[in-house]
């Protein structure tokens, strides 16, 4: 057990800021003018179609359903030599900093751009930093938080019980929930429930990721079996008819046809590269900084970003120079948050919030 810790997934923190990549640019080349109605859109003060550049980049929100399948792996790879507190701790300490740090500059530039005013910014930054797992946050972005609480509140509940070996056959039981929830969707005509908020936190609609995520862990570190490729494949296929109604809920959106090979082939390369990176030697530690990036990128793109592009572009700056500008600067203030802000704040929960770990010490 003691050896698995020191086990480094290059690999995985590649993909993992990829796919926050992925997201920030699909928000920027598309999201921002093909929704008007979405805060991205709003913030940037009107920018003009550019359907060029979006045809190109429409299928980047996938990167948040490959997101949810490295979280799969992740937890319970780390959950396994775990205790309940120190997961709990692990955990608080991960999610909460960057957030801490990133919902203040959003809720100020929200006021800047005139999306809200003081009393609404307050109560929604109230909101984002206690993770209320209901909207509205400073951002839209925060919708997946409370789904990975979710699954990490699974987690550690087996911890609690002393159960964590049956992680396997929770993990099944999730995903073969969702993937009916998924099989059963199109036949009963169940489109109004995509995007409803208790099967997100239930892990109806994403559990099929994480499951996913959690037979790759199984098959990498205890055994590849018949069984394990099967559920493996079978939660695949339940997460290609979720991909596929969310591509229904972004044509219903935007008012245009939008294509469904992209996005289910992009996640499915995805994850076959995900696969077979685990079995490579990518221990330059550099790599985990960079996959430690990719939180600070995700809260801090959206509404910051889109705002400084809409002053780029509004000031005659080319849409597509005007993405690479500021997706730059998004990569380099999410750097400076991974490597100088969060560390401060965990240091500061370290001596108040968890103080006891100190005095063990």
């Amino acid at each position: 057990m003691a050896q698995q810790k020191k086990i480094t997934f290059g690999g995985v923190d590649i993909l993992r800021f990829l796919a926050a990549v992925m997201v920030m640019v699909y928000h920027y080349g598309f999201w921002v003018w093909a929704f008007p109605d979405g805060v991205s859109a709003r913030a940037t003060g009107g920018i003009p179609a550019q359907p060029a550049i979006g045809a190109w980049v429409e299928s980047g929100w996938v990167g948040v359903q490959i997101f949810f399948v490295i979280s799969g792996f992740v937890i319970a790879f780390s959950a396994e030599t775990s205790t309940p507190l120190r997961f709990f701790e692990a955990r608080v300490k991960r999610l909460a900093p960057a957030v801490w740090i990133c919902a203040p500059i959003t809720a100020m530039v929200l006021l800047a751009v005139g999306l809200s005013w003081p009393t609404d910014a307050v109560i929604r930054l109230v909101r984002t930093g206690l993770f209320v797992p209901y909207g509205p946050w400073v951002d839209s972005v925060y919708w997946t938080l409370g789904i990975e609480i979710a699954f990490y509140a699974v987690v550690w509940t087996l911890l609690r019980l002393g159960r964590f070996h049956q992680m396997d056959m929770l993990a099944i039981a999730i995903g073969l929930a969702s993937t009916l929830f998924w099989c059963l969707y199109y036949p009963l005509g169940w489109a109004d429930l995509a995007e409803a908020r208790t099967l997100d936190l239930l892990l109806v609609h994403h559990g099929v990721f994480f499951a996913t995520g959690v037979m790759l862990w199984l098959m990498r570190f205890k055994a590849v079996t018949t069984a394990r490729l099967a559920f493996c494949a079978l939660f695949l296929g339940g997460g290609v008819l979720q991909i596929a109604s969310s591509v229904d809920v972004h044509i219903l959106k935007v008012g245009r046809e939008m294509p469904f090979a992209p996005p289910i082939l992009i996640f499915l390369a995805a994850i076959g590269l995900m696969a077979w990176s685990l079995r490579l030697d990518l221990s330059w530690s550099g790599w985990r900084r960079i996959g430690l990036m990719t939180y600070p990128l995700y809260l801090l793109h959206d509404v910051v970003g889109a705002a400084m592009l809409g002053v780029l572009v509004r000031a005659g700056l080319p849409h597509l120079f005007s993405m690479v500008m500021v997706g730059a600067t998004m990569i380099a203030a999410s750097w400076l948050v991974a490597t100088e802000a969060e560390p401060r704040i965990r240091l500061l929960l370290d001596h108040t919030v968890f103080r006891y770990r100190l005095k063990a010490a």
